[in-house]
């Protein structure tokens, strides 16, 4: 087990080194997932060597630091939300730090929220999601696989992370769900349809029962598959069906799957627990994406117009 002497919790004597060693081992006692890690290890890493070029400790960095720190990072062309990522992470590794005594001051208290352009995500349209399955071979081995995977993304919302992560075992087909733990650590039961179910019980068929692999989807040596393969894969289908104009990616189907939720009467309260948001944040933004529905919407049910004429109205009104 690896130790240190007292000196290092000393905020004076705490190196960068030490203080990623503390953290991480924080992390792990949290058990935090192993990609939030990586990410917090590689934020954390980059922050490290740019306040080492500039001969700061810990100790020494201030909040005018930071702030430079994440001015530079935009200055080299960073997008928004990688920036916003860098932002994230500090600001919990630098309350860890304070946390526990190693500094005494924390410089992100004060550091703002860098603000982050707001783009709407455009999702597949209906005839782009049913082009997109139909060019999958689904009477292949592979192409059962795919064409179950995908139809359960668009069917559920899965994270393609959350969704690589299930065992044959967290599919509940009497209730129609998936057992699955999503962000946080977080478990949570996700509903699929009749669609998703026929291709899954296919894909089953297909990959049969494989001793000590739990797995739902492999490939044919019965290994797990990564995200960066589905992305491929699903690139190559969209090409196939001649998909323009929309980025091709699993995530477009998670975004798809939360529009058309409530633009066929989903609310939005479910839909935030069926996708696993924290908060309502993210899903405010699927609701602005059905603005143009809301038009249609309210002459369906509008309460005056249910009311019919008014005895002062005249039945036809032309506007000049």
């Amino acid at each position: 087990m690896e130790t240190w002497g007292l000196d290092v919790l000393r905020p004076e004597r705490l190196t960068w080194a030490s203080a990623d060693r503390l953290f991480t081992l924080r992390c792990k006692s949290n058990n935090v997932a192993a990609t939030t890690q990586r990410l917090y290890g590689s934020q954390i890493g980059a922050f490290k060597r740019w306040a080492e070029s500039q001969g700061l400790r810990p100790s020494e960095t201030t909040t005018a630091h930071l702030r430079a720190y994440l001015e530079a990072k935009r200055a080299k062309g960073n997008k928004d939300v990688s920036v916003d990522c860098s932002y994230r992470v500090l600001k919990t590794f630098w309350r860890f730090l304070k946390r526990d005594g190693l500094i005494i001051q924390d410089p992100m208290e004060k550091v703002e929220h860098p603000r982050i352009e707001s783009r709407l995500i455009r999702p597949f349209t209906t005839e782009q999601l049913r082009a997109l399955l139909s060019v999958i071979p689904a009477r292949t081995d592979l192409g059962a696989r795919d064409f179950a995977l995908l139809t359960l993304l668009a069917d559920s919302g899965l994270r393609v992370s959350e969704a690589l992560s299930l065992e044959v075992g967290a599919v509940d087909f009497g209730s129609g769900t998936v057992r699955v733990m999503g962000k946080g650590r977080k478990e949570r039961v996700v509903p699929f349809g009749q669609t998703a179910k026929r291709a899954l019980i296919e894909w089953l068929k297909v990959r049969g029962e494989i001793p000590g692999v739990s797995s739902l989807w492999i490939n044919r040596l019965g290994h797990g598959i990564t995200s960066r393969q589905v992305l491929r894969r699903m690139v190559e289908y969209g090409e196939a069906a001649k998909i323009e104009q929309v980025r091709i990616s699993p995530h477009t189907l998670r975004h798809t799957f939360a529009v058309s939720y409530l633009r066929n009467g989903g609310d939005p309260l479910t839909l935030q627990r069926i996708l696993g948001h924290t908060d309502l944040a993210m899903t405010r933004r699927y609701v602005a994406l059905t603005g143009d529905d809301l038009a249609a919407r309210h002459r369906l049910a509008s309460p005056l117009d249910k009311m019919g004429l008014f005895p002062n109205e005249r039945k036809q009104v032309r506007l000049k």
